[in-house]
């Protein structure tokens, strides 16, 4: 099966999630999440700001340890991505909320302790598929912390399809389990 085929599957599996069900399943993998010893030593995290058929994390955004910052994705043209601390919110190219630049501080890859990535696909070897844009894609290779993707468990796929520049992240967290990649 092609990458846009699986990408048509689990986006279909993810959108036919209900409203509850969708928030409840979110909750459920926030708070897995906050159990993993990753995200406890976590001080500067890149997340993200969820479409409205992804996994939100606005729960576990509310409830991280004080102290502890969350940057998110900004998109630049040429499939460029960045982490900013946000000021203030806008609309980014895509309908996504993103840090205004103008009055949000950038934040280096090496200066991050984890990321946490959404994803359309994956599979229990810890290879996600993304919307195919490829902004993750040449972002994950500066970084050196621990990437977790997070999905909904109807968005595992068998294999997910993989090219030779694809990263696998270190594990996937869903509202059922956590999946590691297999050393």
């Amino acid at each position: 099966m092609s990458k846009e085929e699986q990408r048509a599957l689990a986006l279909a599996a993810r959108r036919a999630l209900s409203p509850n069900r969708r928030r409840a399943a979110s909750e459920k993998l926030c708070k897995r999440l906050g159990e993993l010893p990753e995200l406890r030593k976590a001080r500067l995290i890149l997340s993200y700001a969820a479409l409205p058929d992804e996994a939100d994390l606005s729960w576990l955004h509310e409830r991280l340890a004080p102290g502890t910052r969350l940057c998110f994705p900004v998109s630049l043209s040429g499939g460029v991505m960045e982490a900013w601390l946000p000021g203030n919110w806008v609309k980014g190219p895509y309908g996504i909320w993103e840090p205004d630049r103008s009055c949000s501080r950038p934040v280096a890859p090496e200066e991050l302790d984890l990321v946490l990535a959404p994803c359309v696909a994956f599979d229990g070897d810890c290879r996600r598929l993304g919307h195919g844009a490829g902004y993750y894609d040449r972002y994950l290779p500066r970084v050196s912390a621990p990437v977790i993707a997070v999905a909904f468990e109807c968005q595992k796929l068998k294999r997910v399809a993989a090219d030779r520049h694809d990263r696998a992240v270190d594990a996937v967290v869903t509202e059922k389990t956590v999946y590691r990649k297999h050393a």
